[in-house]
């Protein structure tokens, strides 16, 4: 057997043997949102129908309404769910008005009434001299004064005293000089403010945990995310029932949904498997997880209430 020969039997036997191998099977990811080919969506397995409006941040009542879902909203896997008639319609603008028509707008009529003539200002009458209220008194002759002694030159001059007419009323005493304003005392510098108080809870709410959040509401964050130790309990927020208990998103193992109320949905993200399922009935304060094992991961915990499908900041009902 040639060379040659011998190096065509392995490369065949090669490849019969890659023939036969098979792959493994793909892994289901559950870390992210399901994409929906041209608005629709295929219901997969665990899914409900509040999970797909949670996923996409729609109302679940218009998701129901737009599939005609009645109540409970039951739906099964391989069921196409449409996601773009959920969203509500923009409004149509209103339309501009035409040069025509602005033309076609008659001015008001002008009143034909002549204006009246300018008012003449009425002619000054002139000017009289005024006759003094007070008649001139004719001064009386000087009486003759007895010869005075001559005042010595060291003493101090007297002011001559006014002259006065006989019968004239006495001139007023004049006015006391006002009281100088009383200079007002200086205030006193402001004091520091307060710190802010802490926003109380809504009744009926109350906090997930006992600790404060690493990363609060806003800046591309939609709730709460916190950091917790070890044998820390998560508690409910709210009342409500447990419509979703299934694979979480953002690199949770697990998401539970509490339906609160027909128009707020609250979900807990963890890595630590949940202690109540699909249809439980909890309270504000039932134990929702329990924090186990020492590792950042198993800390982890996110928080958020949706209104309406949409995310809102958690501090005004839960608190600050």
């Amino acid at each position: 057997m040639t060379a040659t020969l011998r190096i065509g039997l392995a490369g065949l036997l090669l490849g019969l043997c890659a023939c036969t191998l098979q792959s493994p099977a793909p892994v289901e990811d559950h870390s992210g949102p399901p994409a929906a080919s041209g608005g629709v969506y295929v219901v997969r397995a665990k899914d409900t129908l509040y999970s797909i409006a949670y996923r996409h941040e729609l109302d679940y009542r218009a998701v129901a309404a737009a599939n005609g879902i009645a109540a409970p909203y039951l739906i099964k896997p391989g069921q196409r769910i449409r996601l773009t008639a959920a969203h509500p319609a923009p409004a149509a603008p209103k339309p501009a008005q035409t040069p025509a028509a602005t033309r076609s707008a008659k001015p008001p009529p002008r009143s034909s009434a002549i204006p009246p003539a300018p008012r003449q200002p009425p002619p000054r009458a002139s000017a009289a001299p005024l006759a003094s209220a007070t008649p001139r008194r004719t001064p009386s002759p000087a009486r003759p004064s007895a010869a005075k002694p001559a005042v010595d030159a060291v003493s101090t001059p007297r002011a001559p005293a006014t002259a006065r007419s006989p019968g004239a009323p006495p001139a007023p005493a004049a006015a006391p000089p006002p009281p100088p304003a009383a200079t007002a005392p200086a205030s006193p510098p402001p004091a520091a403010a307060p710190p802010p108080a802490k926003t109380p809870p809504a009744s009926g709410w109350r906090k997930p945990v006992d600790a404060r959040p690493v990363r609060g509401f806003g800046a591309g964050s939609k709730g709460y995310d916190y950091q917790l130790p070890p044998a820390t309990r998560i508690r409910a927020a709210s009342a409500g029932v447990v419509v979703y208990a299934g694979p979480g998103l953002g690199g949770f193992r697990h998401l539970l949904i509490v339906k609160a109320s027909d128009s707020h949905l609250v979900a807990y993200g963890m890595n630590v498997k949940p202690l109540l399922g699909e249809g439980d009935a909890v309270r504000a304060g039932t134990a929702i997880a329990e924090i186990r094992g020492d590792d950042k991961t198993a800390g982890r915990f996110h928080f958020e209430i949706r209104n309406a499908g949409k995310p809102i900041d958690p501090a005004p009902l839960v608190g600050a």
